[in-house]
């Protein structure tokens, strides 16, 4: 019988640091908040700045098969790519998300995990859309293109351009984006359980 009181009271010491622990005061929360935001900024920037190149190289590129050859896969492709690239930056047209000064910062804070959660898990299904443009690029032979206009000579390299080569290597890099993006997404997850439980 003794050594069930000490049990449990163990147990119930065990409980009580773990609730201790899992409580987050208002500070830490705000602070969090602000740390987000801070990060989230040049996050933003960036972003819209590789997606501006995309859309420049992207359309130069079409400008150019457009004025030199009329391969139809690889328009097909430039255009199919270019309307992505075009895609992702109507969807930063918002700009990065602000803290209001006299909003709660546990509100914001789970607005801003809920927002990266959708963009994270969107990126994801995204990833899909890159496939057709791929495989119209291939088909088009823009590996074979792409290597002889950086001066490539080798026959065995191009040969290896026109197979399958380059599409089983394309898939192989989308499905680890799509994996790591699929995460990313279930930290994101925990994160907005952790604040769900304060």
């Amino acid at each position: 019988m003794h050594e069930d009181d000490r049990e449990q009271s163990h147990e119930e010491l065990w409980k009580s640091q773990e609730e201790e622990s899992m409580r987050i005061s208002t500070d830490e929360v705000c602070a969090m908040a602000r740390r987000w935001e801070r990060k989230n900024v040049p996050v933003y920037w960036v972003l819209l700045g590789l997606t501006a190149l995309s859309v420049a190289a992207y359309l130069r590129g079409l400008i150019k098969l457009l004025m030199n050859s009329p391969a139809p896969w690889l328009i097909a492709g430039n255009v199919w790519m270019l309307a992505l690239c075009c895609y992702v930056g109507w969807t930063l047209r918002r700009g990065p998300l602000k803290m209001a000064p006299a909003g709660p910062c546990l509100e914001f804070l789970r607005r801003g995990y809920e927002v990266q959660r959708r963009t994270l898990l969107g990126v994801r299904w995204g990833v899909v859309l890159f496939a057709p443009a791929i495989v119209a690029l291939w088909w088009g032979g823009a590996p074979v293109l792409a290597a002889k206009n950086l001066g490539v000579q080798s026959a065995r390299v191009l040969r290896l351009l026109a197979g399958p080569t380059p599409l089983i290597v394309m898939a192989v890099v989308l499905s680890f984006i799509w994996f790591a993006f699929w995460k990313e997404a279930q930290k994101v997850d925990r994160e907005i359980e952790r604040l769900d439980r304060e």
